[in-house]
């Protein structure tokens, strides 16, 4: 844990940094956090999948909380080369101390600690803070998510659902998430968030949706809804061929293929891709990657 006093409109702050194991000041946090988010993160400490990939940023006043923004690092593969991004994600400040510059003091510290550990940086914004990020040099740009029409075909692999509340199952997924090749053009490898995700949120996580095809060394993280099947996440052992994956994973009433990240080496069909009150913003090193191609940030990388 980190700690310093800061001063700012002639308050004094006391800023921490990592600092999740103080039970009192993860409780603060947590607060906040279901007040302005309607969750909060003490499974996932609990969980002790929390690593040191998930750094949390936060200004205090006493023993109260009062601005907040979390750092979490991805590993990922660009033009052929290993990097490390940052994504900033849920930023906060408490309505009374609102309009106060307390986030934008947050930002350009994460900016000034990471200029020179990360190699670019993302993030989402709600739609009303779109003016704020452009002045810290960040670019609003499009995401494209590939989709693929399918005719179902049986398979002769077999699908096994993975229960990780089994220690072995759990394990088997580390094993999978830790050694996986790159299967998205895009391919943001964080065990941490992939873990918050799938084993410590099962109420909005995907905790009921993974699925293991041991004759592919795949993982795949699937939901179903009527006739669209979306494959969130593969995680493998070896290159297989993605229309196999797709065949094995799809039921007969299937006929259409939504990816939650860019698939490697597919000729799919893009359209572009926006939540509701969401618009991605990218440093200035990945602003041409993403006006050049096609991509998707994944979705259990979005923090």
């Amino acid at each position: 844990m980190q700690t310093e006093k800061i001063t700012l409109n002639r308050q004094v702050f006391t800023l921490y940094i990592q600092y999740q194991s103080d039970d009192n000041l993860r409780k603060k946090f947590n607060q906040l956090t279901n007040e302005v988010w309607g969750f909060d993160f003490e499974n996932y400490y609990k969980s002790g999948y929390w690593d040191d990939n998930c750094i949390i940023y936060s200004l205090f006043i006493d023993d109260q909380i009062v601005s907040h923004t979390t750092v979490s690092t991805f590993e990922t593969i660009v033009k052929n080369e290993s990097i490390v991004l940052a994504q900033l994600g849920t930023v906060m400040t408490r309505h009374d101390y609102q309009k106060q510059g307390l986030s934008r003091y947050l930002m350009e510290r994460i900016l000034q600690d990471y200029k020179e550990k990360v190699s670019g940086m993302f993030l989402f914004a709600n739609d009303s803070v779109l003016n704020f990020y452009p002045k810290f040099n960040f670019s609003a740009v499009q995401e494209f998510q590939a989709s693929k029409q399918i005719e179902f075909r049986e398979s002769s692999h077999q699908v096994r659902k993975l229960n990780l509340d089994d220690l072995d199952q759990r394990k088997l997924l580390e094993t999978y998430v830790d050694n996986s090749i790159p299967t998205s053009s895009f391919n943001t490898k964080n065990r941490s968030l992939t873990f918050f995700y799938c084993y410590a949120y099962p109420d909005f996580g995907f905790k009921d949706s993974i699925y293991y095809i041991e004759s592919l060394k795949t993982i795949a993280i699937v939901q179903k809804e009527e006739n669209t099947m979306t494959i969130l996440q593969l995680f493998q052992l070896e290159e297989q061929n993605i229309e196999d994956i797709i065949l094995a994973l799809a039921t007969p009433d299937v006929d259409t293929v939504l990816f939650g990240f860019s698939p490697l080496n597919a000729d799919y069909n893009y359209t572009i891709h926006k939540e509701e009150d969401l618009t991605l913003f990218v440093s200035p090193e990945l602003e041409d990657l993403f006006n050049n191609q096609k991509l998707m940030i994944p979705i259990l990388s979005h923090t």
